[in-house]
């Protein structure tokens, strides 16, 4: 097995400090599924291509705008989804680098504030989890093997 870091659902996303799920996320993930779909459909392409269209600044096409102000309004209600409107004036969504590639996201500056609070989020519910007992490693830990005793005659009959 390589040593290189490698990311599990439960590693990740199970452990993430998600926020309520809001009618405004519902209906976003909704509209994102159905919209996203009829235009694959349309343009006769796939996930990855449709998304190199999204995060291509120099294409224009109202469906790939659309696509885009989709992706901006699930991105606010995710934030008021965890109750920190302060940050939606700061979202300042845009092209921006990705490694080698550039992508529609949020700025720099909310993307090291919302995972700073994710992080600190996380933390705040592992405390709550080990106070409810939910992490008690004496619980998960074996109970030592106790040595066999000396069988006495009549034992052997119960045995089958």
């Amino acid at each position: 097995m390589k040593a290189d870091l490698r990311c599990t659902p439960s590693d990740v996303f199970e452990t993430l400090a998600l926020p309520t799920l809001t009618q405004d996320l519902r209906d976003g993930g909704e509209r994102l599924d159905a919209y996203r779909r009829d235009v694959m459909l349309s343009r006769q392409t796939g996930l990855t291509k449709t998304y190199n269209l999204v995060f291509d600044p120099s294409v224009h096409d109202e469906d790939i705008a659309e696509l885009r102000r989709i992706h901006k309004a699930i991105d606010e209600a995710t934030v008021r989804a965890y109750d920190w409107d302060d940050l939606l004036d700061k979202l300042d969504h845009g092209f921006r680098p990705a490694g080698r590639d550039l992508r529609y996201t949020i700025g720099p500056a909310a993307q090291r504030e919302i995972l700073d609070r994710l992080l600190e989020l996380n933390h705040e519910r592992y405390a709550e989890e080990v106070a409810q007992g939910l992490h008690d490693k004496r619980k998960g830990a074996k109970k030592p093997v106790k040595k066999p005793t000396a069988r006495q005659p009549d034992d052997a009959e119960g045995l089958f």
